[in-house]
């Protein structure tokens, strides 16, 4: 199934693409913002917001503020943002970069994408919302801003 979700007036439609199958489960995220994680990031059991940056992507530099704020904000809602480096730069690069781009939520290791069995997109950004099960519910192609991150939770029927 495909569904049209309305953004704001720069971006009229993005396409979100709804998928079904059963994904692995990562041991942990590392908050790359943050420097070296004290403790592992529960992932299981939680909707996650996973969305794929990288340093040379204009458009993911804008949705680093909107993806910090979600963070914060959907945390008591048992929702987590995850980052992934489109890049596939080594943790010490991902790490500089991130800090460069103010990333404030964790970033999974390339270990841990696997596990999700999640591929790198074609295009970005690219932000991908999988179920407490890990199950990719919907794949949000291009810019996402909170207010279009929020309908699409909504409309997987999120309770926030």
């Amino acid at each position: 199934m495909i569904q049209l979700i309305r953004l704001s007036r720069s971006f009229q439609y993005v396409a979100v693409f709804f998928f079904t199958g059963l994904l692995g489960i990562p041991a942990f995220a590392e908050n790359f913002a943050d420097g070296p994680p004290d403790s592992p990031v529960a992932v299981v059991n939680t909707w996650k917001i996973i969305n794929y940056w990288s340093t040379s992507c204009a458009p993911c530099r804008v949705e680093i503020p909107e993806l910090n704020s979600l963070s914060a904000a959907l945390a008591p809602a048992n929702v987590q943002v995850l980052g992934v480096n489109f890049d596939d730069e080594s943790i010490e690069v991902t790490r500089r970069s991130a800090r460069r781009m103010k990333i404030q939520f964790p970033n999974l290791t390339m270990a841990e994408v696997e596990a999700f069995g999640l591929t790198a997109p074609s295009v970005l950004p690219t932000t991908y919302i999988l179920s407490p099960e890990n199950v990719v519910m919907a794949k949000l192609v291009g810019l996402q801003t909170r207010d279009s991150l929020m309908l699409a939770l909504a409309d997987l029927g999120v309770n926030l």
